[in-house]
């Protein structure tokens, strides 16, 4: 069994760590908000430095908590990867839909899910798996 989910968990480790460093960039950013090159760079693009740094904060903590939600996800599919196959591959399949805005991830995540299920059903009919009782 273990040589059918190599490839998918492979995939979705690649695919969370995309996510770990996307979810962490956006962490450091919330939190250096009031720094001086955050500053800068804000006081370039406008006048009014005070209201895009709250505009800002405003929209990264409701972006940090959406993109956590499908890296739990991913993460537990790969936990689940050994024991439950389907329920990991239906975790991935929604880690990937859910981060649509992003190109990559979804490829990588609906592929490693869609290959759980397929290769699950093949081994489930193949005798050559079956186990005499």
């Amino acid at each position: 069994m273990n040589e059918f989910i190599k490839l998918p968990r492979t995939l979705a480790l690649i695919g969370i760590m995309i996510q770990t460093l996307i979810f962490l960039c956006t962490i450091a950013i919330y939190l250096l908000a009031d720094q001086s090159v955050v500053q800068e760079f804000l006081s370039a693009r406008t006048d009014h430095v005070t209201e895009a740094t709250t505009a800002l904060k405003e929209v990264l903590l409701p972006f940090s908590i959406i993109l956590f939600i499908p890296l739990l996800l991913n993460l537990l599919g790969i936990l689940y990867m050994k024991r439950y196959i389907l329920a990991s591959a239906i975790m991935l399949i929604l880690s990937g839909l859910m981060m649509l805005y992003t190109v990559i991830l979804p490829i990588l995540l609906v592929t490693a899910g869609t290959m759980l299920i397929t290769r699950h059903r093949y081994y489930n009919r193949n005798e050559k798996y079956q186990t005499p009782y």
